[in-house]
């Protein structure tokens, strides 16, 4: 797995739940070579058919601050010509993640800030804990989220993103799940054992039906709702033949649990 070459991401597989860790010290800040390592290790998963669900975690007290700012004076990377291609690369290791089949779950304990708030945007379920803290503080150093916006704009509305974004301000697990920016509330320090509890429970079902079911609410999320619709029909048509669907039925009917293949 390349958790065991990588320095900045590890990752262990727990049967078909795969945990990838966020682990640069002190405070997970991405870096390039972070960022790459995020891009491989997904790529990888991506190929994978034993994988059912991912957990995307960090630290106790960082899930991630955000882009190393160190890194980025030393690189002049706000040079105008450097600055976009570089987001632009983040965006496309957030979409990498969003893209996989399986579904993947952000658990977020502690700080999530900047780039790192917005990667769990990127996730399809996000478990926090009360106290965890999430902010976008790019405009207090003079800046613009490079990426993540228009998606946060999508999951929480356009005015809660703006209040966010013009604001600097963090807020806690608490107010995020009231918002919808969290889906899960978890006690202080638990958001990764309450995401790994969610994480089995979905990997208990046929893998083919949770990822159908992840592909339509995705691809009819900025559809209009008739054509989305369509979107649901296609992948009832696709699943309908699988060997887990015929044996879910039986199993039901014959009031036993299902052996599940994954085809």
């Amino acid at each position: 797995m390349s958790g065991a070459k990588n320095q900045f991401v590890r990752t262990e597989t727990v049967g078909h739940v795969v945990v990838v860790t966020i682990d640069r010290p002190p405070v997970n800040a991405i870096s390039q070579a972070l960022g790459e390592e995020l891009a491989s290790t997904f790529e990888e998963l991506a190929g994978r058919g034993d994988v059912y669900v991912v957990v995307l975690t960090g630290g106790d007290r960082f899930f991630s601050a955000g882009v190393d700012i160190k890194e980025l004076n030393q690189e002049n990377a706000n040079h105008p010509a450097q600055a976009v291609p570089r987001n632009q690369r983040f965006e496309s290791i957030c979409r990498g993640i969003s893209n996989l089949r399986a579904p993947v779950i952000a658990a977020v304990n502690g700080y999530a800030l900047g780039g790192g708030c917005m990667l769990p945007v990127y996730c399809d379920i996000r478990v926090a804990a009360e106290d965890a803290s999430f902010g976008l503080p790019e405009i207090n150093l003079g800046g613009v989220p490079g990426f993540g916006m228009q998606r946060l704009s999508r999951l929480i509305g356009q005015g809660k993103t703006k209040l966010m974004v013009l604001t600097g301000d963090p807020i806690d697990g608490r107010q995020a799940y009231g918002i919808g920016l969290v889906d899960v509330l978890a006690g202080s320090g638990q958001a990764l054992p309450v995401a790994l509890d969610l994480a089995q429970r979905i990997a208990s079902k046929p893998p083919l039906s949770v990822q159908a079911c992840k592909q339509a609410i995705s691809l009819g999320s900025e559809l209009p709702i008739e054509r989305a619709q369509a979107i649901d029909l296609l992948f009832v048509e696709k699943v309908a033949g699988t060997e887990d669907r015929a044996e879910s039925l039986l199993a039901f009917l014959e009031k036993r649990p299902p052996r599940l293949v994954g085809r």
